[in-house]
């Protein structure tokens, strides 16, 4: 059954519909949004305002065209919103600052690679950094990137474009670097 499908039963009251939206979009929707925060907890309360919120449009009736970059949309204003708030910036230096918990989602992942592109990504701009989690680890078509930021799809051609030309120029400066640190 579509998402959509999903959103019109939540909105004839069938409760159960939301149920299956939030099991299964919980996981992806999490990691997008972990990565555009790198804050577990933080992450966690985004998913559930996120998910807050579409079920409170459901029950108002409301019926994306298509549910999946709606979702996102809602996931990355949300984040957005979050960082605007003043004491939001003071609370990310404060976490930003704990480095023991940065290493201990390292011992836990044992993926340093994975760590390394994810510490590379955030190195970019909020507009480079949010179109490459939806592209490459979302794996939403251009078409929903840009109904989910609300650009257009020549908008999200040049910000993939020109994120994965910095990406890549970071990459290869932390490689010079690591070569280096290493003679």
């Amino acid at each position: 059954m579509q998402d959509e499908e999903y959103m019109r039963q939540l909105s004839l009251g069938i409760d159960s519909a939301f149920d299956i939206l939030v099991f299964r979009y919980h996981k992806p929707l999490f990691g997008y949004v972990y990565r555009l925060l790198n804050d577990e907890k933080l992450a966690e309360d985004i998913v559930q305002e996120t998910f807050l919120k579409i079920y409170q449009q459901g029950q108002k009736g409301f019926i994306p065209d298509q549910f999946k970059p709606w979702m996102y949309k809602i996931a990355t204003n949300t984040c957005k919103d979050y960082w605007r708030k003043p004491v939001s910036r003071l609370e990310y230096v404060t976490d930003k600052d704990l480095k023991a918990k940065e290493q201990v989602y390292q011992i836990i992942d044992h993926q340093l690679e994975r760590q390394w592109m994810v510490e590379s990504l955030n190195k970019l701009s909020m507009d480079y950094r949010t179109v490459l989690y939806l592209r490459f680890y979302q794996d939403l078509k251009y078409t929903e990137i840009a109904l989910a930021l609300d650009i257009s799809i020549n908008t999200v051609k040049t910000r993939i474009a020109r994120g994965l030309k910095q990406l890549g120029n970071i990459l290869a400066e932390d490689e010079r670097k690591g070569v280096e640190e290493n003679k």
